[in-house]
């Protein structure tokens, strides 16, 4: 699912907001959302973090454009938990290696749309 999802996020740069919309869509099913909900439960937050940890860590760099884009409509419209920023932010104090690279690289990801992500009031 990864894979293809990372795939499908190229589809966030179409003209036709109806594709963009669908790709967001896409996005909360796979790695936001309990599955068979349409949207309308949340994983865990230490679940969404898991996921977003490993969207984002081994994408390449074209990738990495269209999964910020995608996180910053989804934070902008308030769809990321707030708390899964705090569970990223405590993975990149301790982990070393690639989950903290991974947990550093989708907090900076999404605080292109809300710079209170890497505030340190929010940690």
């Amino acid at each position: 699912a990864v894979t293809g999802m990372r795939k499908a996020l190229a589809l966030m740069w179409s003209t036709e907001s109806s594709i963009r919309d669908e790709v967001l869509k896409a996005f909360v099913d796979v790695f936001i959302a309990m599955p068979g909900t349409e949207g309308k439960e949340m994983l865990s937050d230490d679940v969404i973090a898991h996921n977003l940890l490993l969207l984002a860590g081994r994408a390449s760099v074209s990738e990495l454009a269209s999964i910020e884009e995608a996180l910053g409509r989804l934070v902008k419209d308030e769809r990321i938990p707030g708390d899964v920023f705090l569970i990223l932010w405590s993975i990149a104090s301790k982990a070393s290696g690639d989950a903290r690279a991974a947990a550093m690289l989708v907090i900076s990801l999404a605080a292109t749309a809300d710079r209170g992500i890497v505030d340190s009031a929010s940690r």
